[in-house]
């Protein structure tokens, strides 16, 4: 990971990891996706979303506002 970024998101449902990314773009948020494997079945996993630290409280501000029951 890119140094002095942090962890802002992080879940097992990728598509969920996606939207997060989608609307921190829409703020101008820069951000990256680690995906995670898991070990026994590769399509099963984590995906954690960093931001770099400077703007990693207004992405945290923008994920508190995403309404996640509309997207599944």
């Amino acid at each position: 990971m890119k140094e002095d970024w942090v962890k802002v998101f992080e879940s097992t449902e990728i598509f969920k990891t996606k939207l997060v990314e989608d609307a921190l773009k829409q703020e101008g948020i820069e951000s990256h996706i680690l995906q995670r494997p898991d070990s026994a079945i590769p399509s099963l996993g984590s995906a954690t979303l960093y931001t770099p630290r400077e703007k990693a409280e207004k992405a945290m501000a923008v994920i508190k506002e995403i309404d996640f029951s509309a997207a599944s």
